[in-house]
């Protein structure tokens, strides 16, 4: 006898439409990324400073009439510049490892913003440590004849921990 037109819940807002299902939900999500030991304001510090210096030197060689100087410490900033900027943009890389209930979805992330996916089903999947000798061990998740390296850019150590808790985060996935 009463209003139709709204049976939700008290309380409970009804889902939007093209909201994520409950199963599309990551049941877990990591983010691999390049550590950098400069941030945007700290190579724009660094940027700066080193102009005021080449500049003051410069300026110093082209009073003294010395002037092909000045020229050459001009170039060599600017190649410092664009070498250092090359470099911070080449840091861009990153990894987004996601386990839903029925997938694993692996996101690789170049410096230049491209995005090569990989799938698993996590059932099969097996996390590979692969030592090599003297060199940094490779991380490799392995299924049905496929092999991904994930984690190329982080330390030995790192890798080793993210090894350890990927595959324990797997052993909860299939108890669950």
């Amino acid at each position: 006898m009463g209003d139709e037109t709204d049976k939700s819940q008290p309380g409970i807002a009804p889902e939007p439409p093209g909201a994520a299902r409950p199963s599309d939900r990551p049941v877990y999500e990591a983010l691999l990324y390049p550590r950098r030991s400069l941030s945007e304001r700290g190579f724009l510090i660094l940027t700066i400073g080193t102009f005021v210096i080449i500049a003051l030197w410069g300026g110093l060689f082209l009073v003294l009439g010395a002037w092909p100087i000045f020229g050459f410490l001009g170039a060599e900033w600017l190649l410092f510049w664009w070498l250092v900027r090359t470099h911070f943009r080449g840091d861009r890389r990153a990894e987004r490892i996601r386990l839903y209930a029925d997938r694993l979805l692996l996101q690789q992330i170049d410096a230049k913003g491209r995005v090569a996916e990989s799938t698993f089903e996590p059932y099969w999947l097996r996390v590979v440590l692969r030592e090599r000798g003297f060199e940094e061990p490779a991380l490799l998740l392995r299924s049905h004849g496929q092999a991904v390296e994930i984690g190329a850019f982080l330390g030995a150590g790192e890798r080793r921990q993210f090894a350890q808790e990927l595959r324990s985060v797997l052993a909860r996935w299939h108890a669950a």
